[in-house]
This record gives C-alpha cells, structure tokens and sequence, in this order.
C-alpha cells in the first residue's frame, strides 16, 4: 500500500510531472512542493504530502489549470521511485 511508505515526520514524498509551467509562487497553492521546470516544456512538483486526500487535492489543482498530467511518483527514503505492480482485471 502507498500509505506504508512513510518518512520520519509520517508524509509521503511524490514527485507530479505535467506539460506546461507556472510560476514558482504557485509553489504555496501546492502545499509547498518545489516546482522545477524542466527544457522539454514540462515542469515537476515534488515535495511531501500527509496522505492520499491532500494528493489528490493537488492533482485536482494541476487539472483544473488545465495542465496535461505526465506521471505521479512516490519517493522512497533512498530517494528512488518506488514502483508498484498494478494488475487489472477482478479474476487475477
């Protein structure tokens, strides 16, 4: 479960790439998370985030500015994505 994945102070660290960019005072509106903007005309948030309803709360906010969504990444402790099996379908 993505909950499991806690740093010291019990937040969860996601990194959010989206197409576009916005000014780095949004950095606020989005809970504090660093805002980076990439060469390739996409920008990243990252930061940490108490749990799954305030991340949902800011992928709300990247698409109500209509910003076209790339990726969502948890962060590990090591700094690494941590990848998670995703299998679909009820009968597996």
């Amino acid at each position: 479960m993505v909950e499991k994945n806690r740093t010291q102070n019990n937040l969860t660290i996601y990194e959010i790439r989206f197409h576009g960019h916005m000014d780095t005072q949004w950095s606020e509106w989005f809970y504090g998370m660093t805002i980076t903007h990439e060469f390739d005309g996409t920008a990243t948030l990252r930061g940490p985030l108490p749990d799954q309803t305030v991340l949902h709360s800011v992928l709300n906010r990247i698409v109500d500015m209509n910003l076209p969504l790339l990726s969502v990444n948890q962060i590990g402790a090591d700094g690494k994505t941590i990848n998670f099996e995703v299998k679909g379908g009820q009968d597996e």
